[in-house]
């Protein structure tokens, strides 16, 4: 069950041990009309080392009354809605794992398992596309990163002390919806991809974090992950970004001029690009501020 719940926090790891004393980092003030919130691109799982977080992160947490998240954590941390979870990423027509790889593909999937010492037997009934998030979630695991101390958890956690207001973007079976989407890529690509994507795991989450803690969202959006998935499974890309910041930008604008301060948490991969959620906020007028 722990699995699962970070699982559904980490979605795209997709949507990162690094000097604290960058200038900037991932916070941005937005304002229009003597109104403003925060938005705060987040890192879904992180470790011990990466705490404390970068000031600005704690400075509009501080100024914010209400906390705004991707879907409602509490929720997702259920246990019925972790079975839930399980089920859509299992089979339930009779077809295994075996009987939808190639001999090939199912074999180095079975040793890179052996080599974790687990048994491929323990995922028979699984789809591909749940199996690699599965693969996905304990890599990261196994590098001591955690969605127990991710910026999400984090922040929902003190705000409950807090009794600070919390609000969320979308459903939990909307993000689930949306996690399937990874369904279209054929299963063999799916496995191939997350085999070799995880021997390059450790570099990735150094530079992901180092960009992420300086506020550089070009240099996260351009690591070859994000990339790849945005070349070569744009329908996939579409659906796990594109489309849930478009979907966010029918709510956003209206938390101006609610008397409250509201601090949007969202993965990072959502903030930058043409469609990203920063650039759509300044082509509506609002005045977008890097702390």
């Amino acid at each position: 069950m722990k699995l699962i719940k970070s699982v559904l926090s980490i979605f795209i790891f997709l949507t990162l041990l690094i000097s604290h004393a960058y200038a900037q980092t991932s916070v941005w003030k937005v304002s229009k009309d003597g109104d403003y919130f925060y938005v705060g691109g987040t890192i879904h799982l992180l470790n011990t080392e990466d705490y404390p977080l970068p000031k600005a992160f704690n400075t509009a947490y501080q100024d914010a009354d209400t906390l705004i998240f991707e879907t409602d954590l509490d929720t997702s941390n259920h246990p019925d809605q972790q079975a839930k979870m399980i089920a859509a990423m299992s089979y339930s027509d009779g077809r295994t794992i075996a009987s939808e790889l190639t001999p090939k593909i199912y074999k180095e999937l079975e040793d890179f398992l052996r080599a974790r010492q687990i048994s491929i037997s323990h995922f028979e009934k699984y789809q591909p596309w749940g199996l690699s998030l599965i693969i996905t979630v304990m890599e990261y695991q196994r590098l001591g990163m955690v969605s127990e101390l991710g910026v999400d958890n984090h922040f929902n956690d003190k705000a409950k002390v807090d009794k600070k207001s919390i609000g969320s973007l979308e459903t939990i079976d909307e993000q689930l919806g949306f996690l399937q989407s990874i369904a279209q890529i054929d299963p063999n690509v799916t496995i191939e991809y997350t085999l070799k994507d995880v021997e390059a795991l450790p570099h990735w989450i150094t530079t992901m974090k180092a960009a992420w803690r300086k506020g550089s969202i070009d240099e996260f959006t351009d690591m070859a992950p994000v990339k790849d998935m945005k070349e070569q499974f744009p329908g996939v890309y579409d659906t796990l970004i594109l489309n849930r910041n478009n979907n966010w930008m029918t709510q956003i604008p209206a938390l101006m001029n609610n008397k409250t301060t509201e601090f949007i948490l969202v993965g990072t991969l959502h903030l930058n690009g043409e469609k990203g959620l920063l650039r759509q906020l300044e082509g509506q007028g609002f005045k977008v501020k890097h702390l």
